[in-house]
């Protein structure tokens, strides 16, 4: 359970693992603020366990998909399996659901995933390519908003992909990850892929694509001879889906006043952009990459499926520094970074402006997910039970 690992949290940073050379291609980059690695951070923080919420024998939950959390503490909690979202009030108790399954208004075909931004529910539905938005204050639809770019064909690369991801900046402005699909060669099974590319635009709520925020980025996998499981779904090879979490990858996220935060998970390199897609500012902080072995690599796959197509395939000489980042409702970048236990990881807490306030650890099965109110929320399974929930901590930092 998380509480216990919270309870051994190490405060301390590693100076000699933070001291790592600067990459030289740091100097082109514009409005750079590198900090240097030498002071340990200052602050302690400590975490309550306050309540937990959501799937029950009283109010079960099919399969628990993404959730969110508005300013007074009510819990958002996507209901994948029967395409529906319930709702649950700050001390836990149920309050309603919103959506079903289908393809009207307020119907939806997957998800619905949430997101919270200016009191305004968006519910995101990637197979059906639209968000439908709500007031938070009596739960009414307000609208039904088509995402299916409808001017592909005016930016150059980009006519074959489809929808990857979306991130909600605003009422009016969207973050779209576009994906391009090549299909697997059976002559190239085995050898690592970046042939295909994610993209990354702005969007308006006309479903018309308004810019490119950043160059294209590889999307790098590994394929492989199928297990008997998969062959009958993906034929003799496949790629590996989800990702093993070996290889460089972007990672983004957004402010509660729509600043978008990007950075590649090699390094510890973020920028900033406005919801515009402006680029504003980048801190850096050193991290030394640990090394990575091919037994390693195997054995930290989360399936035995992606442990043994990692097996067939070459890996990276180090880790990736981090594999996900979150910004929290006072502007402050939740990092966590990839550290030698791999049953862990270190979390960073970063002030905007990139000086680091303190580290600590936190199971990686259970990594935190919204950080919101001076509280976080994970998500656990009951061993006993086998039941999902969603956590919640109260966050105290001195």
């Amino acid at each position: 359970m998380l509480i216990v690992a919270l309870a051994a949290f190490a405060f301390a940073c590693n100076k000699e693992s933070r001291q790592a050379t600067v990459p030289d291609h740091l100097d082109e980059i514009e409005n750079l603020t590198i900090f240097s690695g030498a002071d340990s951070p200052n602050a302690e923080i400590n975490f309550e366990r306050e309540i937990s919420i959501g799937d029950s024998p009283e109010q079960p939950i099919g399969r628990m998909g993404g959730f969110a959390v508005d300013d007074l503490g009510r819990i958002y909690m996507s209901d994948v399996q029967q395409n529906t979202l319930h709702i649950f009030e700050p001390g836990g108790e149920y309050f309603t659901s919103v959506g079903r399954s289908g393809e009207g208004p307020g119907e939806y075909a997957a998800g619905p995933f949430p997101v919270i931004k200016m009191d305004q529910l968006f519910l995101l539905d990637i197979r059906l390519s639209r968000v439908t938005q709500y007031s938070i204050a009596d739960l009414e639809l307000v609208r039904t908003i088509n995402v299916y770019p409808t001017n592909k064909g005016s930016f150059d690369g980009i006519f074959d992909t489809h929808i990857h991801q979306i991130q909600i900046l605003g009422e009016e402005t969207f973050l779209v990850i576009l994906l391009n699909h090549i299909p697997t060669i059976p002559e190239d099974a085995g050898e690592l892929k970046e042939d295909k590319q994610y993209y990354f635009y702005l969007m308006r709520d006309d479903a018309r694509l308004t810019r490119p925020l950043i160059d294209p980025v590889p999307l790098y996998e590994i394929t492989g001879k199928s297990s008997p499981e998969q062959s009958r779904f993906t034929g003799q090879y496949t790629r590996a889906a989800p990702s093993p979490q070996i290889f460089t990858k972007p990672i983004f996220g957004a402010s509660d006043d729509g600043s978008i935060y990007f950075a590649m998970s090699d390094h510890i390199l973020i920028r900033k952009y406005s919801t515009d897609g402006d680029y504003q500012s980048a801190i850096y902080q050193p991290f030394e990459n640990l090394e990575m072995s091919r037994e390693d690599a195997i054995s930290s796959q989360v399936t035995p499926y992606l442990a043994d197509l990692v097996s067939q395939n070459e890996i990276p000489e180090t880790w990736p520094a981090m594999d996900r980042m979150l910004v929290d409702d006072e502007g402050r970048i939740w990092i966590a970074t990839i550290v030698e236990n791999f049953d862990v990881y270190e979390w960073w807490i970063l002030e905007e402006s990139g000086e680091l306030i303190t580290t600590f650890q936190g199971p990686r099965d259970e990594p935190i997910e919204v950080v919101r109110d001076g509280k976080i929320y994970t998500r656990e399974t009951d061993e006993e039970t086998g039941l999902v929930q969603v956590v919640r901590y109260r966050v105290e930092m001195e």
